[in-house]
């Protein structure tokens, strides 16, 4: 599998910090793809893997989530689901890539992966979670 799209960004990472108790990551994590001249019908197909280390070494969950254009649109975005995924480990990274599946057949297209540091440790060494 070639590399041709850039990477994915996390709008809401914290450098240096990236997603911390701060964004509440039960709501989810965003994650998008700008600049990008999608058609309407294309599919965008997000690759998400949570890791219990900082180097993206050790797998700790996986997602996919698939997003369809429903309009022509340089920008599209997905949600990293808190249950199963961001709750699997207290501190880590998170890994993001996507494919693009033009509407038009042409061959799939593959991004770059983007890493982002996850910490859900608080200063006072509890672990934030959606009841605290």
């Amino acid at each position: 599998m070639s590399v041709e799209l850039d990477f994915p960004e996390f709008p809401y990472e914290e450098p240096p910090a990236g997603i911390t108790c701060q964004q509440e990551p039960w709501n989810g994590v965003l994650v998008t793809v700008d600049q990008i001249p999608f058609k309407t019908g294309d599919q965008v197909t997000f690759h998400v893997t949570v890791c219990s280390d900082y180097s993206g070494q050790t797998l700790a969950a996986e997602t996919h989530g698939v997003v369809t254009i429903t309009a022509d649109t340089n920008s599209a975005s997905y949600t990293i689901p808190w249950k199963g995924v961001l709750d699997a480990v207290t501190e880590g990274s998170i890994i993001a890539c996507y494919t693009l599946t033009p509407v038009d057949g042409s061959p799939p297209l593959t991004s770059q992966e983007a890493i982002v540091r996850y910490s859900r440790q608080q200063r006072d060494g509890a672990v934030c979670c959606p009841d605290n």
